[in-house]
This record gives structure tokens, sequence and C-alpha cells, in this order.
């Protein structure tokens, strides 16, 4: 690339400033700003502390598909930690089959789940084609995309279970604790009311983040600009009013030596809980692996990953078994990427 031209682009990167941001830009009902000021940076000190913290993250990878099915493995994972200290971990397995039917002269995706271990139950799950919180675009929503939906309701059960359990203090989510999707709300609620019953503080840390300023600057990297500490927490930034949002909004840099900014939320009705709760989340935050990022979502990252070589060895398994059956024209409507990207010139 021509260095002009490099300088050109360097240049506009940069060319705002992150000294003159007034307010964070929040789009939808139900959000009011708070203006940026240095004296909502509080330092976080951590604590002795003897809590128990939940990770908790998923997985999900499409083993075959085509336009009118897809079989998925979800996998999602929890991790407790105390005292910096991993004293047990579960592993929730499934395959989720979503198949394209005709419901009142509509395209309708309906599910049929299928355990392997330490069942994860699930109810019938149906989304319309042109549900909007999936479609992209006009085009009718990708069949595959409903297991990031089912993978979603999945992490949500088992925070609920584990809150059931009583073997956490503190649970935190990978993402955030807004509700975007069809039906997630009535897994959300379920959530907040056992979080409530069981006296668990919800949490959400989300690794990566969009929410700009008013002048279309990061937000975070606003922060990161004018911090007058090495590890924060940053609050007041919205007051959130929305059913579909019950959440207290912070960002947090939670180690003094981290690069990284991230978004925190908690259930609104503990915020009160807040800082206490990021101080004991910061004390998770000193493995060189990932700094300033809790140990305890690294390893519940890691469990419920599903790597391309255990997908491919699902995938050969299935083939061979339906090899010169009618399932494998369907497929062949869908693979022709597969064969370019195995083109090599």
């Amino acid at each position: 690339m021509h260095e002009d031209i490099i300088k050109k682009i360097l240049e506009s990167i940069d060319q705002k400033s992150i000294f003159t941001e007034t307010y964070p830009k929040f789009s939808g009902q139900g959000y009011r700003a708070h203006k940026i000021e240095a004296k909502n940076f509080h330092e976080i000190k951590i604590p002795d502390s003897n809590k128990r913290i939940a990770f908790i993250d998923g997985g999900n990878a499409e083993i075959i598909g085509s336009a009118n099915f897809s079989l998925s493995l979800i996998r999602v994972c929890y991790v407790i930690y105390e005292n910096k200290k991993k004293i047990s971990s579960k592993k929730f397995e499934m395959f989720a089959f979503v198949r394209a039917v005709n419901e009142n002269n509509e395209i309708t995706y309906k599910t049929e789940f299928f355990n392997i271990n330490n069942s994860l139950k699930l109810e019938e799950i149906s989304f319309s084609s042109f549900d909007p919180t999936l479609m992209l675009g006009m085009n009718r929503a990708d069949i595959s995309s409903i297991a990031n939906a089912i993978r979603r309701f999945a992490e949500l059960k088992i925070a609920k279970s584990v809150n059931d359990e009583q073997i956490a203090d503190i649970t935190v989510l990978d993402g955030n604790l807004q509700s975007t999707l069809t039906n997630e709300n009535k897994y959300l609620n379920e959530l907040y009311e056992s979080c409530e019953t069981n006296n668990v503080v919800l949490t959400a840390l989300s690794k990566t983040n969009s929410i700009f300023t008013e002048n279309g600057n990061l937000l975070g990297a606003v922060l990161s600009g004018i911090s007058p500490v090495s590890s924060w927490s940053y609050h007041p930034i919205v007051d959130i009013d929305s059913h579909n949002h019950k959440a207290e909004m912070l960002f947090v840099k939670l180690h003094d030596k981290s690069k990284h900014i991230f978004r925190f939320e908690i259930f609104n009705i503990q915020k009160i809980k807040a800082e206490e709760t990021i101080n004991d989340l910061a004390g998770n935050c000193v493995d060189p692996v990932f700094i300033g990022y809790p140990y305890g979502l690294v390893e519940a990252d890691r469990m419920a990953r599903v790597s391309n070589q255990e997908k491919e060895m699902m995938k050969t398994m299935l083939m061979v078994k339906i090899k010169d059956k009618n399932i494998e024209r369907y497929l062949s409507a869908n693979n022709a990427h597969e064969i370019l990207d195995r083109v090599s010139f």
C-alpha cells in the first residue's frame, strides 16, 4: 500500500479529538445519556473476598445445513471461581435441528432438540422467517442464524440453574442484559426472578461494544483518554427505562496494565452493588493470558468453543450416514461456496 494513502487513512482515523466529547449517543426510546465528566470515574480497589463467581458462556457451530434446514451443536459451560481458583465447572451440550415449515401460508423455522449430556431442556422454539430481530436487510432470516438465538437462550437458562442451585454469589454472562431477540425476554425475566429469590448478583461483560459519543467517537476510547486513574469503573452513563433492558450500564478498565475498556452491566435493582461487584471481579483479571479480562470468562469460552476440527469430524460422520440419501441433494444447494473456498489458483 502506498505511504501517502496510509498517511491519509491514519489522519482520517485520528481526526477526532477525544477530549471534546460531551455526551454518549444512544438510539431508541428509554435512554437518557449523562454528560461525560471526570468526576464519574471510580477507582477500583481489589478486596480480600471469598465470593463465588460463576462465569457463563456458550458456543455453537452448524454441522450440516441447507436453505430449509440446519443442524447445529450448541454448547454452554459455567465455571465457578473463588479466591482466584476454579472450584467447579460443568458443560451442557445438545444438537438443535431447525427446519422450515409452512404455517398459515408463511415459512416458519421450527426447532427440535437432542440432548447429549447434562440434559439442557429448552421449550420448542419457532421463529418467523421474516422475524425482524433475525433478518439482515429485507431478506428472510438465514435458517442457520437460529442457532445463535438458541445458544443465547441456553446461556440464560443455565445461568438461572446456577442461581437456583445457589452455588455462586455473582453470575457473569458474556455479553449484555439487553433483550434483542423475539422470546428473549421470557428467559431474561426468569433469570431476574431467580436472582432476586436467591440473592445472586447478575452481571454481564461485553468484550466488544459500539456505543458512540455524539461526535461519532467510541465511548470506550474517549473514557480511556480522559481517565484520571489507572483502573476504574465509570458511571453514570445513561438512565435506562426499557422493559427490554433492565440494566445499569457502566464502563470498566479492570487492571492498570490492561489496554481494554469493557462495557459492564448489572441487573438494575442491584445497581447499588455495582462498584463492590466490579472490585470483586477485578480480582479475577490478573492473569497475563488476557490481563484485565476475567480469567473465568476465558476458561468458559475455551470450554464452550466448538473447534473446526470437532465440527468437521461430526460433519464427516453424518455425511457417511446420509450418502446416497435424498438429503444430499439439499446440501448441494449450500456447498458451492465451500467448493470455491477450496479452489487454489
